[in-house]
């Protein structure tokens, strides 16, 4: 899209001889977005001659844009046109440029799935058709950034996770109580993504804010003595739960199923890592910090009032 929207801008200073298509994967729906020069079309309807003149293939299938319309005329002398159908292909074709007449004129292709880029093609006049595909190797290196920065970038995972650190432990046995989480919200966001369970997200992100309220209140029931066993039990149950929580992420991303397992690990993985990095920060902190009766206590009224704020604005104030 980058890559799109910067022809666009060169397009409007100076004429390189390049139309622009977006095909945008999301929400169970293929849209296909073209920004082309008003006088490529001599004079005729652009609506009309984008319709008849794309030719693209969604797993072998000639999309047919019988939605088709302009959305945008610029003065410039841009004309943005747009088109969608239902259906989350694996592999969508290109069969030719939009204005294969024109020998000066190339026609940049970008291929996006819920907003992230799979894929680009020139093609020209001579140019024979182009494939973009989603393989399974693609799918799980793209899924695994996306695993870690919903991690990094979720205050609540992360407090959740901070209630399990606080009371310490050896490494391994931490290790051992991120991975039961990890393993049990594997379940449910596969249930959840494949469609097997269809949960009510606002109930759910308030049983994650309860979860956050419940793992800090036991640190505090219990002074942070009990042990990792028990964390790990509160990991893999409300792991669980917080599996729901990460399908919301992945519910409709515009994966082809084909390759929908790759992307499940992928995020996981990358979940994983996440996790990892906040224990090798925290565990050696709160270490050197001491004080751990005064760190779990503080620590934990400080989620708990955290979570519990969370509770009352997913559960009541939505």
């Amino acid at each position: 899209m980058r890559l799109l929207w910067l022809c666009s801008l060169a397009l409007s200073a100076h004429d390189l001889g390049v139309t622009g298509m977006l095909l945008r994967v999301a929400g169970g729906k293929t849209h296909v977005r073209v920004e082309a020069h008003l006088k490529n079309f001599r004079g005729q309807d652009p609506a009309t001659e984008l319709a008849k003149r794309l030719r693209v293939r969604l797993d072998g299938e000639l999309f047919v844009p019988s939605n088709g319309k302009i959305v945008a005329h610029e003065e410039n002398g841009i004309v943005a046109w747009e088109a969608s159908r239902d259906g989350v292909p694996q592999s969508i074709t290109i069969d030719a440029p939009l204005f294969p007449e024109d020998e000066t004129d190339k026609t940049l292709v970008t291929l996006m799935r819920d907003n992230n880029p799979v894929g680009e093609a020139i093609l020209s006049a001579t140019s024979p058709p182009v494939t973009l595909e989603e393989s399974s190797s693609s799918a799980l290196r793209r899924f695994i950034p996306i695993g870690v920065e919903h991690i990094l970038f979720g205050p609540d995972h992360i407090a959740f996770l901070l209630a399990l650190l606080l009371p310490g432990g050896r490494w391994r046995s931490l290790l051992g109580v991120i991975t039961a989480f990890t393993l049990a919200h594997s379940v449910t966001l596969a249930l959840a993504v494949i469609g097997l369970v269809r949960p009510i997200p606002w109930l759910v992100e308030g049983v994650i804010a309860l979860s956050i309220v419940a793992a800090a209140g036991e640190n505090l029931l219990s002074n942070g003595t009990r042990g990792v066993g028990i964390r790990a039990m509160y990991a893999a149950g409300f792991g669980l739960v917080h599996g729901f929580g990460f399908a919301g992420a992945l519910g409709e991303v515009g994966l082809p199923r084909e390759v929908l397992g790759w992307a499940l690990a992928g995020f996981n993985i990358g979940v994983e890592i996440g996790q990892l990095g906040i224990v090798l920060l925290v565990v050696p902190l709160l270490e050197w910090v001491g004080r751990r009766e005064l760190i779990v206590r503080w620590g934990s009224v400080a989620i708990m009032a955290a979570g519990l704020y969370w509770t009352v604005e997913r559960l009541f104030l939505r």
